[in-house]
This record gives structure tokens, sequence and C-alpha cells, in this order.
């Protein structure tokens, strides 16, 4: 008979479980707690983001030492810089050597001294090779494992719905504003910091749920033989 830990970690839809939960959780902060200390928790370089950019980097140094089935080492260092890079990106450190994003193709085709373009790249291309990697070498398996509905393979597709959904939410106030003119309300304001961040968090979760769930089937698709 299966624990319930291995129950539990083999539930197909467990990571939109859990990104669900925290998103209610948010929203129930942002219900009951007063704007002012609700955006001191939830505001960029506040705790909630700085917890965030912890977990990332924790979780880059954890991937290389966990014991996972079928993580081959390619593979494991291509998420420990995807990893790092997350977290330096939570932090805005692409931005604190330059003064602008080392992430624009127009940091690199403007003014700034050869140094530094120089040394934004030597960041930038071995995380936009360890990138590449992971969506040449396993977005495949990937896909194919959604059509099975494979848990990891649906734990990997909601990472990514999810980075994408805190974006859309991160930038909606600023492009109401600046395209339409429209200026976010206190009470607007405060629910998309609360949901913003709360589903930033989620994310290095959302990288062991996939650990757990490839350890407990590791004869799924995504395991290399």
């Amino acid at each position: 008979m299966s624990s319930a830990p291995t129950s539990t970690a083999s539930r197909p839809f467990l990571a939109a479980q859990l990104v669900l939960a925290v998103a209610a959780l948010a929203v129930a902060v942002w219900a009951v707690v007063p704007y002012a200390p609700l955006m001191v928790f939830f505001a960029e370089t506040g705790p909630i983001e700085r917890g965030t950019a912890a977990l990332y980097f924790l979780s880059a140094v954890g991937i290389l030492f966990v014991a996972v089935p079928g993580l081959r080492w390619p593979l494991r260092l291509a998420l420990c810089v995807a990893l790092l890079a997350f977290g330096a990106r939570e932090l805005d450190l692409h931005k604190t050597w330059t003064g602008v994003s080392a992430l624009k193709v127009s940091f690199y085709l403007g003014a700034a001294p050869l140094q530094q373009k120089l040394g934004g790249l030597a960041v930038v291309l071995p995380v936009a090779a360890s990138f590449a990697y992971l969506a040449l070498s396993h977005g495949g398996a990937v896909l194919r494992g959604l059509r099975r509905r494979h848990p990891v393979a649906l734990t990997a597709a909601v990472f990514l719905v999810t980075i994408v959904l805190s974006k859309l939410i991160d930038r909606s106030e600023n492009v109401l504003l600046e395209d339409y003119g429209y200026r976010f309300e206190e009470w607007m304001s405060g629910l998309r910091a609360a949901l913003e961040e709360s589903l930033e968090l989620c994310l290095p979760l959302l990288v062991w749920v996939g650990v757990l769930q490839q350890r407990v089937r590791s004869a799924g698709p995504l395991t290399r033989k």
C-alpha cells in the first residue's frame, strides 16, 4: 500500500492545486490586512520577494545534490544555472552593476562601456545556454508527458504558466497607467502586489514538487535511459 506522501506526490494536478491555494491565501491576506502594512509585506525588496530569492538560491544548490532518478548532470547544471538566474532576477541584480538591464539587446547596442557589455555577456550567455538546453533537450518530453498527464510534465507546465501570469499581473498597473491613463486605486494595487509576490513565491516551491514527483515516478517520460 502506498504511503500518504507518495499518494499525494503522484497527483497529476498537485502543482496547480498548490498555486491556487497560495493565490487564495494571498487574496485572504489582502482582504483582512490594511493597505499600508500589506504593501510593506508584499513590496518590491520586501520579505516575500527576498524570501523567494533565497528559495531560488537554496534550490540551485540543492538540485546539485538531491537524489533523483534520471536527473543527470547536464540537466542538474542547467537547472542550477536557471534557478540562480531566477533568484538574481528577483533581486534585480541584472541592473546592479550596469544601472540598466543587461537582459535587453539595447544595452549591448548602446553606449555602455565595453567592460560592462562583456561582463553582462559573461553572465547572460551561460544562462541563455541553460534555458536553450532545457527547452531543446527536455521540451519534447514535457509535451509528451502533458498528453499522458504525467505529474512532472504538468508541474513544468504549471511553472511556466505561473511565470507568465505573475508577469502579467506585475505589469498590469503600469501598462494601464502609461497606455490608458488609468490609475489603480489602493485596493487594486494591494491585490496586484499580493497576487504577484505570492505567485512568484510558488515558483521555487514548484521545482521541489517536480523533484518529489520524479522521485516517486522515476520511470516517467522525463527520465533519460
